[in-house]
């Protein structure tokens, strides 16, 4: 019989968006707070939110953003409130351990729900 990996919780996405805005923010602080904004705070620009996106894109199977909606996300609550109505919708789905493990370590760090 093989295993396949769990999903995680709806309760994991904070830490999984949180993390995975740590890694790629230009500006890297020692904490990442839910009201911390994406490019003031964290230095974010275009090419690094293309990264944020694509890289959550690829984890929770999200459909690309249009223009309208990504300019909406200004802070990293945002991004955490975006997913997670989406996978409540039924629009995309929790990634499993292996996908988390397999998208922080090209990063060179755990995934944070180690």
């Amino acid at each position: 019989m093989t295993h396949t990996p769990a999903a995680i919780g709806t309760e994991a996405i904070a830490p999984v968006v949180i993390g995975m805005v740590q890694v790629v923010a230009p500006r890297k602080l020692d904490r990442i707070d839910l009201d911390h904004r994406l490019i003031g705070d964290l230095g974010f620009h275009s090419l690094v939110l293309a990264e944020l996106g694509y890289n959550l894109e690829d984890l929770f199977t999200l459909q690309a953003l249009n223009p309208e909606a990504a300019m909406k996300l200004e802070r990293v609550s945002d991004v955490i409130e975006l997913v997670s109505a989406e996978v409540v919708a039924g629009r995309a789905e929790l990634p499993d351990a292996e996908a988390l493990d397999g998208m922080f370590s090209r990063y060179g760090v755990d995934s944070p729900l180690v």
